[in-house]
This record gives structure tokens, sequence and C-alpha cells, in this order.
């Protein structure tokens, strides 16, 4: 979603600073398949005001990266952030050096890019060989849905192009209610690919075509499959 279309803060007080389906619950979930040592750089691209970040923060296990375009956010971000380092920046050109994360997070973001053979390309270049790529988003069933929201084949097709094996795939349609359900009670709209109103092709967006995913892979000689 576009940063200027909200008034940042007064969302995070009604939403939470996960501004996103499930929140950390989902990051969690994810985080026990990639099951990092202690030390272990996780990259969070898209990072938002910094809700995930303080969230691991606290657990102390990790070193921690933040990566967004909004310097608004990341403004909110360092407020709340003690260690994580916060670098502005795009999923599509990561102000990182290559093979440096264990694990990259980019939760809510891939639905919102023009480009995303770019930032799987740099998800790919970012990410450790035998680390993890964990993402979360909206996506579209089949043909059905907003055409400009990614569909599972596309996804599928951008992690192996991009040498990532599929190690879990899973749906969260209710989580993805819940949150429209706190956006609409705090005053917000959803933006519109998700729902709201019209979507770019201009005709009214079939909701019933839409779902939210929770994907970790791992780049290299992971364990493969479709799950």
């Amino acid at each position: 979603m576009n940063e200027t279309d909200f008034n940042w803060p007064e969302l995070c007080g009604a939403v939470g600073p996960c501004i996103r389906p499930g929140g950390t619950e989902l990051t969690e979930r994810a985080l026990k398949v990639c099951s990092l040592p202690a030390g272990a750089l996780i990259a969070d691209i898209g990072c938002g005001a910094g809700g995930t970040l303080q969230h691991l923060e606290r657990s102390g296990h990790y070193r921690l990266l933040g990566v967004d375009r909004s310097e608004e956010l990341l403004a909110e971000a360092a407020k709340r952030l003690q260690s994580a380092r916060l670098l502005p920046g795009r999923a599509e050109a990561i102000p990182a050096s290559a093979e440096t994360a264990d694990a990259l997070l980019c939760e809510c973001v891939i639905s919102i890019l023009e480009d995303r053979g770019a930032a799987f390309g740099e998800f790919a270049r970012v990410v450790k060989d035998g680390g993890y790529l964990v993402l979360s988003d909206v996506f579209r069933k089949g043909n059905r849905g907003e055409a400009s929201l990614p569909s599972r084949e596309e996804l599928l097709r951008l992690l192996s192009s991009h040498g990532f094996s599929l190690l879990m795939w899973e749906t969260h349609e209710r989580l993805l209610r819940e949150f429209a359900v706190r956006m609409i009670f705090s005053g917000h709209c959803l933006p519109e690919p998700w729902g709201c109103g019209k979507g770019r092709t201009g005709k009214t967006v079939d909701r019933s075509a839409i779902s939210y995913f929770l994907l970790v892979a791992r780049k290299g000689g992971g364990i493969g499959g479709t799950a």
C-alpha cells in the first residue's frame, strides 16, 4: 500500500505497528520452520513502522536489519527500536551486501511491487546459501481476482527461477478478514486490489477471489516441493 494514503501514526495506534494480517503471529510461525541460530541476521524488507523488528529485538536472539522506502515509517520505527539497523531502500534494490542475511522477511509488500522479478533477484542475492525467505501477502486465486495481485503459480515460479525451494505454504483467509474488519472500524479502507472499491482495471474487485498466504522457502539445496 502507498505510504501517502494513510496517517501512519494514527493507523499504528488503531491496528498496531504490524500493519498486516496475522502480525507477528505469522512471523513466529515461519521462523519456527527456519530454526535460526542465535546471532543470525534477519533482514526485514518493507519493515514499515518496525513492529516486527521490535518483536524480534525483544527476543535478544538476532541481529536485525530493517529496510523501507518511507522515511516517515523509518522515523516511526526508530522510536521503538534499540539495536536494529534501519536503512532507506526498496525490495527491488536492497541496500545490503550479497549473501549476508540468514533469513529475509518481506511481509505484505510483494503485492504492491511492479517488478516482482527484480525483487526476487535481490532476495536471492542478499540471502546466504541455505538461508531462508519468508513472504506473506494477499494473492489471487487462479485467474480470478485483481490482475495486479500475484497468483500462487506466479510466486512458485519466481521462487524456483531464483534458486529457492518451497518448505511451507499456508493460506490464512480468516486473518485477512479479521484485519479488514480492524481497518474498517479504524476508519481506513483497504487498498483497492484487496477488495475495497475498484482495482486498477476499473472493475469491482471480487473479494472471494482474494486470499492471504504465508510461505517459507530455502535458498539452494533445501527440501523441494509445492506444499
